[in-house]
């Protein structure tokens, strides 16, 4: 039963970003997924203790993560209030992570690396639907499940991690599996030109950084500053081909300019989130310790600044959420929420960026770029759109962490798991 269920694991990691972008069902497979590791976790050879001595290396990290449910608690329990889908946010994150993480350390590193043709078929796949939407006129598409933005940008991360691929064989056919996937992340990106999205281009120059260290392994500062004002050159040159996307980033910079005096409650897009933050704001200064209590508590707060002229009455009555995933959690959780969006970025982050190192072997700096372009990539966009909105983005993230960090563990899953812990 374990081959049967390793393999299902392995395939609904990699099905995971595929329905996050198409079809939808985020939530039905994280469940699914939970009870698979579960269920391994309990089977496997020396059963639940050896798969908890299996995580004894990342224990700073799954404590790390268990803040974010803390956090939520203590908030909830300092209102006198219930929420359950906080409540399931926090329980997705600080016990779905260690679940997933136990599970796929016992698997084989070759065949949990298969997840890989999820990602980019993921990336593909959305790529056909933003072509879809957007030919012939060239519009900016409605996409499905996600907002264009937040769309745009899992398109970016997904070309990334496919980019980053490359470092990994799959076949004997090194030079046409390497082609293959260099063309596949060239479309995606073609796809993540049309969507017009502008936040997602604040992350590039970070996604070069870490593909330099990766590949070239450029580690001199002057050298790594040429080689990333090269490469951006060439991207932003690319870029500016779209007639659309250059638009939308002069209409950027204008209307943030207009967003002054009379002009401050504009309903225009950037505007709409200055608006957005100088609200939230004034709530952090309000509710610093414990926040709002919940997210359903942002919508009433907008509507009580209306009068005073921080928000226009649009604003007030069609958006529940700052975007920006930072003011969100410490509008709704408080400080400590704060705290904990960033350890759920940096403490995978540090695991990550420390298996970056050049005396790992490729196979592990493959998946140790890819995670640093996951947790630092989320991170960045999350400054302008509220990427952990819909808990199948939450859950994405937690799945794609947690088998990101077992292909970057140097130990050999194909061990038993008492011989690998006493590497």
């Amino acid at each position: 039963m374990l081959p049967f269920l390793d393999i299902t694991i392995i395939a609904i990691t990699g099905l995971a970003p595929l329905f996050a972008m198409t079809v939808g069902g985020g939530s039905a497979i994280f469940y699914v997924l939970l009870l698979c590791c579960l269920l391994v976790c309990c089977l496997r050879e020396g059963g639940w203790r050896a798969s908890l001595h299996s995580l004894r290396p990342y224990r700073g990290t799954i404590a790390a993560l268990f803040v974010v449910l803390g956090a939520i608690v203590i908030s909830l329990i300092a209102h006198g209030s219930m929420h359950g889908p906080s409540l399931e946010r926090g329980v997705r994150v600080s016990l779905g992570f260690p679940i997933f993480l136990a599970a796929m350390l016992g698997i084989d590193r070759v065949r949990l690396r298969q997840a890989f043709w999820g990602v980019v078929l993921a990336g593909l796949a959305s790529a056909a639907i933003v072509f879809w939407l957007a030919f012939p006129s060239f519009a900016r598409p409605d996409t499905p499940q996600h907002n264009a933005v937040t769309y745009g940008n899992l398109m970016l991360l997904f070309l990334v991690l496919v980019a980053y691929g490359t470092g990994w064989r799959f076949t004997a056919a090194h030079r046409f599996e390497s082609g293959f996937k260099i063309v596949a992340a060239a479309v995606v990106f073609v796809a993540f030109i049309l969507t017009q999205t502008r936040t997602g281009w604040m992350a590039i120059p970070l996604f070069v950084v870490v593909g330099l260290w990766l590949f070239a392994k450029v580690k001199h500062p002057a050298k790594m500053f040429a080689a990333l004002g090269v490469a951006c050159a060439l991207l932003v040159a690319l870029g500016s081909t779209s007639e659309a996307l250059r638009a939308r980033v002069t209409q950027g910079m204008q209307e943030a300019e207009a967003c002054q005096g009379a002009g401050a409650t504009a309903d225009t897009s950037v505007c709409i989130r200055l608006q957005l933050w100088r609200a939230s704001r004034q709530m952090i200064e309000e509710h610093p310790l414990f926040g709002l209590g919940n997210t359903q508590r942002f919508m009433p707060e907008l509507e009580a600044r209306v009068a005073t002229g921080v928000v226009s009455p649009f604003v007030s009555q069609n958006f529940g959420e700052p975007h920006n995933d930072m003011l969100h959690m410490l509008t709704s959780y408080g400080v400590l929420g704060g705290v904990a969006l960033i350890l759920l970025y940096g403490a995978p982050a540090v695991v990550f960026f420390r298996r970056l190192g050049a005396a790992h072997p490729r196979e592990v700096r493959v998946a140790a770029a890819m995670g640093l372009a996951l947790t630092l990539g989320f991170a960045v966009f999350g400054l302008t759109e509220l990427m952990f909105r819909t808990m199948k983005t939450l859950g994405l993230y937690v799945i794609l962490v947690a088998w990101l960090l077992a292909l970057s563990d140097g130990g050999s899953a194909a061990a038993p798991l008492h011989t690998r812990e006493r590497r």
